[in-house]
């Protein structure tokens, strides 16, 4: 009876040894989600189809629409070798606003006169897909480059409100642009780490000439082998010029602040 009881033992004494051996960001899938407490900074000008240019407006100081909002993230990380990843991320930024006009706005190929009684609307869609490669990759720090792309779908919408005239105009973009990028982690021990990555480009691809930054930063915390949380902080920042049709014009869009997010990893 003694060696069974004490092989028992044994063996629950190296359970907490196994768990604190375990590398909770060394699987090979990860699921992470968030919240983020976004603050947007939004400049639009939409021409019309005849060519005029149209009224440059602060969407946030000219069309009183939201300038920080909350919204969920959804990350996925699959390592199908210790130095080859692909990572996928997606956000969604929805705003709306309400205003009294102070003067004209000319938005597409509509008027909206001064005293117009306005509502307002600018949705954004991310979703940036990247394969990474770890040039370095040991106990304490990885450092990658990344390959990828951004797609972001960009929708603004003006209408006039508590008249009998129906007076309205929205136009969208939807901008795929690839991207170069490094990520890099650094180990604080057995369960924490700081992470952190940027990416951007400047291209003209067809009826859209523009720029993507993007980057983000966090400290994490593994609080057992397969889940951790993390508190970061991101920034986008979009610049286009468009030409195509009922979309032309400027559209300057940036948005960043802090996260809390869980990932699970298996």
């Amino acid at each position: 009876m003694k060696r069974p009881t004490l092989a028992f033992a044994s063996a629950l004494a190296a359970l907490p040894l196994a768990a604190a051996a375990a590398d909770p960001w060394a699987a090979p899938f990860t699921i992470q989600i968030g919240a983020y407490d976004a603050q947007a900074d939004t400049s639009i000008r939409l021409d019309s189809t005849s060519g005029r240019l149209g009224t440059a407006v602060s969407f946030e100081g000219d069309l009183g629409g939201e300038d920080r909002k909350t919204t969920p993230t959804f990350d996925m990380v699959w390592r199908f070798n210790p130095r080859h990843a692909m990572e996928i991320s997606v956000i969604s930024l929805r705003r709306d606003g309400d205003t009294v006009l102070h003067g004209t706005l000319n938005f597409g190929d509509r008027t909206f006169p001064v005293n117009s009684t306005i509502h307002s609307t600018f949705d954004s869609d991310i979703a940036r897909i990247a394969y990474r490669w770890s040039f370095v990759h040991d106990d304490r720090a990885e450092m990658s480059l990344l390959l990828g792309a951004h797609w972001t779908r960009m929708k603004a919408s003006v209408a006039a409100t508590g008249t009998s005239a129906s007076l309205s105009e929205e136009a969208s973009v939807d901008y795929p642009l690839p991207t170069l990028g490094l990520r890099g982690s650094f180990r604080m021990g057995q369960n924490w780490r700081l992470t952190g990555f940027g990416q951007l480009l400047k291209l003209k691809i067809n009826e859209y000439d523009g720029e993507v930054i993007n980057f983000g930063a966090g400290i994490e915390w593994a609080f057992t082998p397969a889940m951790y949380a993390g508190l970061g902080y991101d920034y986008y920042k979009y610049n286009l010029s468009s030409t195509k049709d009922r979309a032309r014009g400027e559209f300057n869009y940036e948005f960043d602040g802090p996260k809390l997010y869980f990932g699970w990893t298996f």
